[in-house]
C-alpha cells in the first residue's frame, strides 16, 4: 500500500487554531495550568502594594513633620518676638517704630521744623558747539575735570570727588557718574560719596543726601560749561530738624531719628510749633501667642497621625484593619522622643514649658494655657525669647545656629527627616530600602513573566500538535473506511 499523505481534501491539520478541536484543551485550560504561577505573581505584587503603604505612610509623616518645623522656624525669628503696637495722635505730623529691644514708653513731640538738604542746581546746559535744544541723552562735547565738595557747615568734615568728563558723555552720562561716585576716603571703596544728582531742565541738580547745613561747591575745568559759574549756580542751604520730645530740645540732620531713644526710630512728616502729638509703643504678644499656638496645634495633629498609623485596630475581629506602620519599631521611637522632647528644653531665668503653661494630658495631647503664658511674657519677655531661642550665628555664618527649646527640638525631627546627602535622615533611609525592596520583587515577577510565557508557548505547542496528530488519524480512518465501503460494493 502507498503511504498516505495529508491534503485539504483529505482534511490535513497545520494550524494552532484547531487546538481544543478533538482534545477539548482550550486557552482557559491553560490559563488554570499557569494559575499557581500567575499565583506567584499575586503574592508580589501584594508585596509591591503594601510596602507601597508604608513608603506613602512615612512620606506623609514627613511632610507633617515638615510643617512642625516650619513651626519651630516662626518661634526662631527675631520678628515674633515683642514686636510692637505702634499709636500717634496725629500720624500727618510723625510716627513712631521700635525694634524687639525698645522698651514701652508714650512720648509728647513737638515738631518745629523738618530737615532739609542743601543742594546747589546750575544753569540751562548747552553742547560744546552752541547747540542749545538737546537731549538729556545727547553726547556734549566737552572733556575735562569736574570736582563736587560736600563739606560740613563748620568745615569739620570734607569731602571731594574729581570726576574725568569725555566728549561722548552727555548729561545723563554725568549724572550717573555722580550718583555712583564713591567716599574718597573709605579705603574699601564701597562706600557712596553722599551725592545725589538729578536733571531738571537740561539743568544739573546736585543734592547732599545727608541732610542739615552742608557746603556744597562745584569746581574743575568745566564747572562753568556744565552750568556751575558763578553768575548762574543757585544754591539751597539745607537746615536740621528741631523738634521738643517730652519738653527736652533736640536738633537733628535728618527726619528720621533714631539715637534719641533706644531702639525706636520717629518719624518727622510735618512741622507744626503750635501743636504738641503723643506717641507711644507697647509690647505686641499676639505674634508670640500666635506661633506657640500654631507649635501647639502641628505637635497634636502630628502625633494622631502617628497613632492613626501605628493603629492595632482590635485583633479578635476576622475583619481587622490595622494602620499602615503598625508595630513599625521607627515609628514607636519616633513618638517616644517627640513625647520626651515636649516638656524638655533647658530653663531660662525661671522659663521652662511648664512655667509658659506647656502641658500633656493622660491621651499626650499638648495644650497652652494662654494665661501663664500671657502673665510670662509680661513679666520677662526676653527670658521667654531665649528659652524658645537664642541665636549664636556670627555675622559670617551660612545657616542659623543656636540653643533652646525649639534647636533641640528641630535636632530630633532633623534625625528623622534630613534630605542632605551623606546625612540622611531615617525616613529618607527608610524608603531607600522599600524602593530597593520593590525593585528586587519586580525583578522576580519579571522573571515569572517570562517563564509562564515560555510554559504558555509550549502548552500550546503541545496541545496543538496533539489536535494536529489526533486530527491526521481520524482523516487517515475516514479514508481507510471510504477505501473498504468501496471495495465491498464492487464485489
Amino acid at each position: 500500500m502507498s503511504s498516505i499523505t495529508t491534503s485539504t481534501t483529505a482534511g490535513s491539520i497545520s494550524s494552532s487554531s484547531y487546538m481544543g478541536q478533538y482534545t477539548g484543551i482550550t486557552s482557559d485550560t491553560i490559563d488554570q495550568l499557569l494559575q499557581s504561577d500567575e499565583l506567584r505573581k499575586t503574592v508580589i505584587q501584594n508585596k509591591i502594594d503594601k510596602i507601597n503603604t508604608k513608603s506613602q505612610a512615612w512620606t506623609d509623616i514627613s511632610t507633617r513633620l515638615s510643617n512642625l518645623t516650619s513651626k519651630l522656624d516662626a518661634l526662631q525669628d527675631e520678628a515674633t518676638y515683642q514686636t510692637k503696637k505702634v499709636a500717634s495722635s496725629d500720624d500727618t505730623i510723625a510716627t513712631i517704630s521700635g525694634t524687639s529691644d525698645s522698651l514701652e514708653g508714650s512720648y509728647d513731640l513737638v515738631v518745629k521744623q523738618l530737615a532739609t538738604a542743601s543742594k546747589i542746581t546750575g544753569g540751562v546746559v548747552s553742547k560744546a558747539d552752541g547747540t542749545t535744544k538737546i537731549s538729556t541723552k545727547d553726547a556734549l562735547g566737552y572733556s575735562g575735570k569736574l570736582t563736587i565738595t560736600n563739606a560740613s557747615a563748620d568745615g569739620s568734615e570734607s569731602k571731594t570727588i574729581e570726576l574725568d568728563i569725555k566728549a561722548t558723555d552727555s548729561l545723563k552720562d554725568i549724572a550717573n557718574a555722580i550718583n555712583n561716585a564713591k567716599d574718597p576716603s573709605d579705603s574699601t571703596g564701597t562706600k557712596g560719596a553722599g551725592l545725589k544728582a538729578t536733571i531738571v531742565n537740561n539743568q544739573l541738580v546736585v543734592t547732599s543726601e545727608e541732610m542739615g547745613d552742608r557746603s556744597l561747591s562745584i569746581g574743575g575745568a568745566l564747572r562753568d560749561s556744565l552750568g556751575f559759574g558763578d553768575s548762574e549756580v543757585k544754591k539751597t542751604v539745607g537746615q536740621n530738624a528741631k523738634f521738643t520730645l517730652d519738653g527736652i530740645e533736640m536738633e537733628r540732620n535728618t527726619n528720621t531719628p533714631t539715637d534719641v531713644v533706644d531702639g525706636v526710630t520717629f518719624t518727622l512728616k510735618k512741622a507744626d510749633p503750635t501743636k504738641t502729638i503723643t506717641l507711644g509703643l507697647t509690647n505686641d504678644t499676639d505674634k508670640e501667642l500666635s506661633a506657640v499656638k500654631d507649635f501647639v496645634s502641628q505637635y497634636n495633629s502630628v502625633m494622631s497621625f502617628l497613632s492613626e498609623k501605628m493603629d492595632v485596630g482590635d485583633p479578635s475581629k476576622s475583619d481587622n484593619t490595622t494602620g499602615a506602620l503598625a508595630g513599625d519599631s521607627t515609628l514607636i521611637s519616633l513618638q517616644s522622643k517627640l513625647q520626651s522632647t515636649v516638656l524638655g528644653g533647658k530653663s531660662v531665668n525661671g522659663v521652662s514649658a511648664s512655667t509658659l503653661g506647656l502641658s500633656v494630658d493622660r491621651n499626650g495631647t499638648l495644650s497652652l494655657d494662654e494665661t501663664k503664658f500671657k502673665a510670662q511674657l509680661a513679666k520677662d519677655p526676653n527670658s521667654v525669647k531665649d528659652f524658645f531661642f537664642k541665636d549664636t550665628s556670627n555675622k559670617y555664618s551660612t545657616e542659623k545656629t543656636g540653643t533652646g527649646y525649639t534647636a533641640d527640638f528641630k535636632a530630633v525631627l532633623d534625625r528623622y527627616t534630613s534630605t542632605k546627602s551623606g546625612s540622611e535622615g531615617v525616613i529618607s533611609l527608610r524608603k531607600s530600602s522599600y524602593q530597593s525592596e520593590i525593585k528586587d520583587y519586580n525583578k522576580q515577577i519579571e522573571r515569572i513573566t517570562e517563564q509562564i510565557a515560555t510554559k504558555r508557548a509550549r502548552y500550546v505547542t503541545m496541545f496543538t500538535n496533539l489536535d494536529t496528530a489526533i486530527g491526521n488519524l481520524q482523516s487517515q480512518f475516514s479514508y481507510f473506511q471510504s477505501q473498504n465501503s468501496s471495495s465491498s460494493s464492487n464485489s
